[in-house]
């Protein structure tokens, strides 16, 4: 386990050199004082320690996905040592460390939930209305034929256009999950939306004077 994030992760931290191992155990206090110091063997001693502990426990908060729990764990580890300073207790830095894990694991809880939220708004908005200006209708059309990615273009166009379609016919078309779907509806509308406002905006303007 302790060799999934290979030379990225311990190549963040310079941890260059391979660790050469005492005979006898050193004591954690001492590891974390050398760790705190910007000691590249002594960092990488605590992670070759303590890595399946922090590997499992996100595994298990990831329900089994395995990618997301190596996230995780490296964004764990990169947090604690970057907050290695603030550690006054060496001899707490194991269950230090889960707690720094944990915090990890409820941030992703939370931004799951807000991607999960911000999708299932797209699935439901209400679809441009057949009364809108013609002009204001001719400038989505331009904005959509812009977009330089085509799966977004292609999603983005049976949605918007007409005969609109829902997320889930678009997913049976396409032979994508509906999240996928959505996916890329929130992202045309991230890319769309600066440059869709101004246009609209000058459009409205134009056609109220």
């Amino acid at each position: 386990m302790s060799s999934f994030f290979g030379v990225h992760f311990f190549g963040h931290w310079n941890l260059a050199s391979p660790l050469s191992m005492p005979s006898q155990p050193v004591p954690i206090p001492l590891i974390v004082a050398r760790a705190r110091q910007g000691d590249a063997a002594a960092q990488r001693a605590l992670y070759e320690q303590h890595v399946d502990q922090v590997f499992g426990f996100c595994l298990r908060f990831c329900r089994g996905d395995r990618e997301a729990a190596q996230d995780l764990t490296q964004e764990a580890f990169v947090r604690a040592f970057t907050a290695l300073p603030e550690l006054r207790d060496g001899q707490a830095f194991p269950k230090w460390l889960m707690t720094t894990t944990r915090r990890c694991c409820l941030r992703w809880i939370e931004h799951r939930q807000r991607e999960a939220a911000a999708m299932e708004r797209v699935a439901h908005e209400p679809r441009p209305a057949a009364a809108r200006g013609e002009r204001s209708q001719r400038i989505v059309a331009e904005v959509i034929d812009a977009c330089p990615d085509p799966k977004l273009r292609e999603a983005a166009l049976l949605f918007y256009r007409e005969p609109p379609h829902t997320t889930d016919e678009i997913a049976a078309r396409l032979g994508l999950s509906r999240t996928a779907v959505t996916t890329r509806l929130m992202r045309f509308r991230a890319w769309a939306k600066l440059r869709m406002m101004g246009r609209l905006a000058a459009a409205l303007e134009e056609e109220g004077s």
